[in-house]
């Protein structure tokens, strides 16, 4: 049992931080993770991430690299990866260093998010609009990005929206920063 897994529920953090090993046990549907991987693309998004995101208070946000949302307790996830909208489970990131971010949602707005989130399943990963952004970024967010399409923030940030939650940027802008702002999460 990992230290996560001892914390008093009335004492939870909004966020609890799961290194390598490390895994949590109580998910809740409408949660996400924000996702550090280690791969060349990550480096690469992270990278894109700090040019948006170039303030000294801004810049602890470009830790992460992916997103996923929770979709029940049993700890299955839906995510955007190469092959689209999937579900996978949260143990396939336990040799990773992630976030579980615990949203304050009421349980119609979790599942809104939830319902919103499964509705996308087997859709396609918008490989145009990750490039749009990756050549928008550096140009100060200057290319319109279409509202179609999903990437695996703009999945959440839909999803979330659907339960309540607003955000400064359309979903297709969005980066991993961007959620991690909204919430106040920090590595």
């Amino acid at each position: 049992m990992s230290a996560v897994d001892t914390l008093p529920a009335i004492a939870a953090p909004a966020y609890v931080h799961c290194r390598p090993g490390e895994a949590i046990s109580r998910t809740r549907p409408g949660d996400i993770l924000l996702v550090r991987h280690k791969h060349w693309l990550s480096w690469l998004i992270r990278t894109f991430v700090r040019m948006r995101h170039r303030a000294p208070e801004e810049r602890p946000y470009a830790y992460w690299s992916h997103a996923a949302l929770v979709l029940n307790n049993a700890g299955h996830l839906v995510e955007v990866n190469s092959r689209g909208v999937v579900v996978s489970h949260i143990l396939q990131y336990r040799e990773c260093d992630y976030h579980y971010v615990r949203l304050e949602l009421p349980e119609a707005g979790r599942k809104a998010a939830v319902d919103f989130a499964r509705s996308c399943l087997k859709q396609k990963y918008s490989l145009r609009n990750f490039l749009l952004l990756a050549a928008s970024i550096p140009l100060g967010d200057r290319l319109p990005i279409p509202d179609s399409g999903h990437g695996c923030v703009s999945l959440i940030a839909r999803a979330l929206q659907e339960a309540g939650i607003r955000f400064e940027r359309k979903p297709t802008e969005m980066t991993p920063a961007d959620l991690a702002m909204r919430f106040g999460v920090t590595p």
